[in-house]
């Protein structure tokens, strides 16, 4: 999957267009609840940090933004948790869901294809787009995709942090 490119085809979740991009600094980031994941994991740099690491008691104003998704193995993944507004954003709960390359939905096709390049680079990634929230159409939402490294320094975990920005 290249970055950068849009989505705009036909999905059963309220997004509506979603653009991929590398993480370059924490200026990409217009909202105060993705950037802060951000710097969390960038504090670890060079090493990567664990699921462990997360400690939510110290990010609990984050916690209803945020999302764990599964490394299962090669791509395979499962979403584990997400918050309040993750589900008010997505329209859906993702929780317990498989995201694979032959997931019947499409935009779970592409969503793996994203993690895997998560998994490949070892390094965060940002989405940005549309969707259709609260009845509304057209509001504009970022998202930071966080890479956690397990026991034998594979990636084991990704964390996310969505929020809108209008």
């Amino acid at each position: 999957m290249e970055l950068g490119i849009i989505d705009e085809q036909e999905r059963s979740d309220n997004f509506r267009k979603v653009v991929r991009l590398e993480v370059t600094s924490k200026d990409d980031f217009k909202t105060d609840t993705v950037r802060s994941l951000y710097e969390w994991w960038r504090s670890f740099q060079p090493s990567l940090p664990t699921r462990a690491d997360f400690d939510i008691a110290r990010h609990w104003r984050l916690a209803p933004f945020l999302y764990v998704i599964e490394v299962l193995g090669p791509g395979k993944y499962l979403h584990r948790l997400n918050g309040e507004k993750v589900v008010e954003i997505v329209g859906v709960s993702m929780r317990g869901h498989e995201i694979s390359p032959g997931n019947p939905l499409p935009e779970n096709r592409l969503f793996a294809e994203y993690l895997n390049t998560l998994v490949d680079s070892r390094q965060c990634r940002r989405c940005s787009g549309t969707a259709d929230v609260f009845g509304k159409k057209y509001h504009e939402f970022e998202t930071v995709d966080c890479p956690l490294q397990g026991k034998n320094g594979e990636i084991a975990f990704i964390i996310g942090a969505i929020s809108l920005t209008s």
